[in-house]
């Protein structure tokens, strides 16, 4: 069945309203009309089963048969240290096909590269589109991505009750399934991995003094975009506790 995302405030309790680049996609890409079936994703983790009840020049309106809303007491949070296009545009869509709730680019040391000002909104809108696209896919919400910050304004980010790990190739200690071990329940946890360089010797010693774990992933020495990938998903396993609440609008 056809899959279309929509704001949460485009549906309400048994209708929802399709328009801009999804009706596009909807009516003249797929050619969908009146009486077919589709399923609706919001930004808030809901997915909607319903059927096209009428459409215009400009909207489709999609008479709601049930939905299905995803709850998870586990909200993880991506601080990625900003990575060269493709690569960033890939941990984008990953970490959203695995659920993250929030992804907060940074600026570090050892950061490869720096887009000039002008560029920072196209470049959040870009990764909002991905994120969009990788969210239709995999059914998740869309995580909120924030603009892009530098690791002193990141260490003072994370709330109060937020547990926070930095992942250091260095570190050879204390590792992810040692602190799973010490914290076998979590429901929040921020996760910082650092550019292609990596981290500067003093910045993972602010993020110590900051109230950061510093979480090694083993022997091996991986690309950035991988740590993340694996880190994401390691934790998802480890304290991910998901249940879908289905209700019948009809």
């Amino acid at each position: 069945m056809p899959r279309f995302f929509l704001p949460a405030a485009q549906i309400n309790q048994s209708r929802a309203l399709v328009t801009g680049s999804e009706f596009h996609h909807l009516h003249h890409v797929l050619r969908l009309t009146t009486g077919d079936r589709v399923t609706l994703c919001d930004d808030r983790g809901g997915e909607y089963q319903g059927r096209i009840a009428h459409c215009s020049a400009a909207s489709a309106e999609i008479e709601l048969t049930s939905v299905a809303v995803l709850v998870s007491e586990f909200s993880l949070t991506l601080a990625q240290g900003i990575l060269k296009g493709p690569r960033m545009d890939l941990t984008i869509e990953k970490a959203t096909e695995l659920g993250v709730h929030r992804i907060v680019p940074f600026f570090s040391t050892f950061t490869a590269v720096r887009p000039a000002q002008d560029q920072s909104a196209e470049r959040l809108a870009r990764w909002h589109r991905l994120a969009q696209g990788a969210a239709k896919q995999s059914g998740n919400p869309v995580p909120l991505i924030s603009s892009s910050q530098s690791f002193r304004d990141l260490l003072a980010s994370p709330s109060p009750g937020d547990e926070k790990i930095l992942l250091y190739e260095k570190e050879r200690t204390q590792t992810l399934k040692t602190f799973a071990h010490i914290h076998p329940v979590m429901s929040s946890l921020w996760i910082v991995i650092g550019p292609e360089g990596g981290f500067a010797p003093e910045e993972v010693e602010q993020a110590h003094a900051a109230g950061f774990h510093i979480i090694g992933l083993g022997t091996q020495i991986l690309r950035a975009e991988t740590a993340s990938i694996v880190a994401i998903a390691l934790c998802q396993f480890l304290w991910e506790d998901r249940a879908i609440k289905n209700n019948t609008c009809e």
